[in-house]
């Protein structure tokens, strides 16, 4: 457990350090490119952050690979991951190629040209040796990886930098109540077919941890939204950031499980061991992934 307090606090400064820097240059209007709409300077935003996900989703892709292959069928490594990190930072990249573009169809045409790429790859480098589950394990790591990886970055993007730290911070906050509370009083199990330690007392204790961490920040940081693109967003005050706090709680739940599945079936504890007390990058990322989604829609209900 003190290897887990530890490194939990070098992987929390770091992180504040990568907000930090990602709204300092986002004060000073850096970096910019030319050749936006009607020649305008486009701005671009999150940058920081991007090269952090870029990293963490080429990490997490190795693990995935190393998981399906202790299940039995070997994914496309270099294929899968250059797809998974090109898609996962499209929210970032498309500011410079394609600024003023529509996101969404632009995420479709990516999405398609990723799955043509990996049927290539398997056609060129396998033939129909396990084509199906070599195919369809190497998309679900791209989709995994990154379609939730692109919500991650949207969520910066789309409502500022203090609504992703408030998502973030719901999520791990909840992560660590279930963990501590599980650990100390849990004793009815949550899902034991997928993860045996995982209890309902840490599940509860991770949802109220989370919702004070989410009220608290949202009534230090008022308002909660500061992206121009959304200066007409209605605030978000402490009950509201308190029930958003334990509704995303419950999704970084459900995706920590998701990851436990996997885990399960290839017979391994940790998906990795970069993060000593944690296990690998996908342990870390589980949750934040999948809750993503869900907290972009809810987010998007504050207009």
């Amino acid at each position: 457990m003190l290897t887990r307090i530890v490194v939990g606090a070098i992987l929390i400064a770091f992180a504040a350090g990568v907000f930090l820097l990602d709204w300092h240059l986002e004060q000073l209007g850096w970096p910019k490119l030319a050749g936006g709409p009607g020649g305008r300077t486009v701005v671009i935003r999150a940058l920081p952050l991007a090269g952090l996900m870029l990293l963490l989703l080429a990490a997490g892709h190795m693990e995935l690979a190393r998981l399906s292959a202790a299940g039995g069928v070997a994914i496309s490594r270099f294929a899968g991951a250059a797809c998974a990190v090109v898609l996962g930072t499209l929210p970032c990249w498309r500011q410079g190629l394609f600024p003023g573009g529509d996101e969404g169809l632009l995420g479709l045409v990516v999405l398609g040209v990723m799955v043509m790429a990996v049927f290539a790859d398997q056609a060129l480098t396998r033939g129909a040796d396990q084509a199906f589950g070599r195919i369809g394990r190497t998309l679900l790591a791209v989709c995994y990886l990154g379609v939730c990886g692109a919500v991650v970055l949207s969520i910066r993007l789309h409502f500022g930098l203090k609504a992703f730290v408030l998502f973030i911070l719901a999520v791990k906050f909840t992560d660590i109540g279930a963990y501590f509370v599980g650990s100390a009083i849990g004793r009815h199990k949550l899902l034991p077919s997928v993860s045996p330690h995982k209890s309902w007392e840490g599940l509860f204790g991770g949802l109220v941890l989370g919702a004070i961490a989410a009220a608290a920040f949202a009534s230090a940081v008022n308002p909660v939204f500061d992206s121009p693109a959304r200066a007409s967003m209605m605030n978000m005050g402490w009950p509201a950031a308190a029930a958003f706090g334990a509704a995303i709680g419950v999704f970084g739940q459900v995706g920590d499980l998701c990851e436990s599945v996997l885990k399960r079936d290839a017979r391994v504890k940790d998906a990795g061991s970069l993060a000593p007390g944690f296990g690998g990058v996908l342990d870390i990322l589980d949750s934040p992934l999948l809750a993503a989604p869900a907290a972009y829609v809810l987010l998007a209900l504050f207009r």
